[in-house]
Order: structure tokens, then C-alpha cells, then sequence
């Protein structure tokens, strides 16, 4: 398989998992849609699948100590509810899809990232998986693959927007792209005008854009809204969880034995 194949499995295999699509994501006309899909998006339909969210949400990120959950159990939890009518959102969508490429596809990306590097020492960053989570204004998650011996952020440190090392790879299963991540600007901008012509609706966060301004408002709910279309361009990015995956021996994730707890909402 290539790079590209693993991550187009990791993405399909995420989106698989929330047949109720993600809460965000709607249409201006609820009948532009055809199909089943058209059942999604009525206005009945719209408000259940956000309880739905609501209550998946909740359960996942409880702000009691005792039921928080860190980013593997959030996995194993949505992998063994997976015939149930789950409904995503960036970061669920991203933090299945970090782990499917840990489960699934370890030692192919092994193979892909470690064959070619005759040199590599035990002192070099190794072949690393992250999700990287925009900062205010901007709202979006997404995953990273860095190539080994590459200089990248630590867990909870930022990074400067659109620059990322080099051959690193994106994969983004809210917005169904996978590619370069030299390219994920460009690709993400041609996604974002895409749904725009196909009436689709972007809601990223009740932010205070400007109280006063009611159609900067409406407009950022267009997928060419200013805090949506320019989001990987302008976004400063967090890193909130990360696998590395050395050339033998166990994956270590977020630098620890066991996974941080998740304070992501």
C-alpha cells in the first residue's frame, strides 16, 4: 500500500463509524440532498442528530475526573458502539482515524517511512502521528503524519499556520481530503468552495465575531465564510495527541505509557 491508500483506509474507515455524519455540516435548502441522505438533513432530522452529539459528547469528555476518557478509550469506546447511530465531529472523526493507523497500519507505515532511511539513530524524532487542533478563532482538527527525523512540535506546543515539515502527509476525515500536507491549503480551500456551490453549511462555533455584524454571521456559516475558508492559512495550530511509532518496539503515545486524559471540548 501506499501512503496515500493507508490514510484514504483511515479516513473511510472513521467516516464508516458515525452513520449520522457530523453535526456540523448541514445545507442551506434541506432539499438539496437526494436520497437517504435528504432524511438526514430535515429539520427534525438536524435537531436529533445534535442530541445525539450532545449525549456522545458528554460521555466522552465528562468533566468529572473519574469518567474522563483519554483519546484510546475515546477510540475503543466509539469502535465497540459502532452499530449504533453515532454522530462525529472533527476531532472524533480524527482521533478514530490516529488510531486505526495505529491498530491497522503500524507496520506498513513502518515499511513506507523507515526502509528508504539508511542512517536513522535512535536520537532522531521518529515516524510520528498527531492530531493538530486550530486555535480561536479558527475551530478544525485534523491528522499529521511526520516522516522520521523531522524537527516538530511536542504535545500541547504550537506551531505557525500552513507550514508543516517536509513529506509530511494530511489526513482529514471531516473534510474527506488526504494528501500532501504542502498541499492541504490548497486542497482544503477547493473543498470549502466546493460545498459552497453544493449549499452546504459550516457551523464552526458561537464565537463573537461581532455582535453587531449579523451578516459577517450568517456568512461564516458558508463554507467561504472568513473563519472556515482560511482556516489552515491563518489557523495557529496545538498539538493535542501524538503516536510515534519507532522502527521496532512499542508505539509511544503522548510521550507516556498510557494516554493523557483528553481536555479537548
Amino acid at each position: 500500500m501506499t501512503i496515500e491508500e493507508v490514510l484514504h483506509d483511515a479516513m473511510r474507515a472513521a467516516q464508516a463509524i458515525f452513520k449520522g455524519k457530523s453535526w456540523n455540516i448541514g445545507y442551506y435548502d434541506p432539499n438539496i440532498p437526494s436520497g437517504e441522505k435528504k432524511d438526514l438533513y430535515n429539520e427534525i432530522s438536524v435537531h436529533a442528530r445534535n442530541h445525539i452529539f450532545e449525549i456522545l459528547h458528554r460521555e466522552l469528555f465528562s468533566e468529572e475526573p473519574n469518567k474522563q476518557k483519554n483519546d484510546q478509550e475515546i477510540y475503543h469506546y466509539l469502535h465497540k458502539n459502532k452499530r449504533k447511530f453515532l454522530v462525529s465531529n472533527c476531532l472524533l472523526l480524527s482521533i478514530y482515524a490516529l488510531y486505526h493507523l495505529k491498530k491497522k497500519h503500524k507496520n506498513t507505515l513502518r515499511h513506507l517511512f523507515y526502509h528508504s532511511i539508511l542512517n536513522y539513530t535512535d536520537d532522531q524524532t521518529p515516524l510520528t502521528l498527531q492530531i493538530l487542533s486550530l486555535q480561536y478563532p479558527y475551530d478544525h482538527a485534523f491528522v499529521i503524519v511526520y516522516p522520521p527525523g523531522k524537527d516538530i512540535p511536542g504535545l500541547g506546543e504550537t506551531s505557525s499556520p500552513d507550514t508543516f515539515p517536509k513529506d509530511s502527509w494530511i489526513c482529514d476525515p471531516w473534510a474527506g481530503i488526504v494528501c500532501p500536507a504542502d498541499f492541504y491549503n490548497y486542497r482544503w480551500k477547493m473543498k470549502m468552495t466546493e460545498w459552497s456551490f453544493r449549499g452546504k453549511t459550516i457551523y464552526i462555533n458561537d464565537y463573537d465575531i461581532n455582535d453587531h455584524d449579523n451578516n459577517a454571521l450568517d456568512f461564516n456559516h458558508s463554507p467561504l465564510g472568513r473563519y472556515t475558508y482560511t482556516a489552515i492559512e491563518r489557523g495557529n495550530r496545538t498539538t493535542i495527541s501524538s503516536i510515534e511509532i519507532p522502527p521496532q518496539g512499542k508505539s509511544i503515545i503522548d510521550g507516556k505509557p498510557q494516554t493523557r486524559k483528553c481536555t479537548i471540548f
